[in-house]
């Protein structure tokens, strides 16, 4: 099943001194938070990508998945975070 509402996904990423670094992408077409947590590490892995960040090392433990809503007036908001599943 296809979700018609796209997922926001945020990896974590550590500078050389240690520091955490955010960096989020939206994953439209995913059926379900793993497939989107899978969708945007692969985009992270993406040379071009790697190289925009500048080669900082990717925190696994730290993925935040949420689902990105639109209500009936068009407003657009975020859900609760989704509970990590594996």
């Amino acid at each position: 099943m296809i979700t018609e509402c796209p997922w926001l996904v945020g990896l974590a990423f550590r500078t050389p001194c240690g520091r955490l670094v955010r960096h989020f992408c939206v994953v439209d077409g995913a059926a379900d938070p793993d497939r989107a947590r899978e969708a945007a590490l692969e985009r992270a892995d993406d040379p071009r990508e790697r190289a925009a960040r500048g080669g900082l090392r990717r925190d696994d433990g730290c993925v935040e998945i949420r689902r990105v809503l639109r209500d009936p007036l068009g407003t657009w908001r975020l859900s609760a975070p989704v509970p990590r599943t594996g």
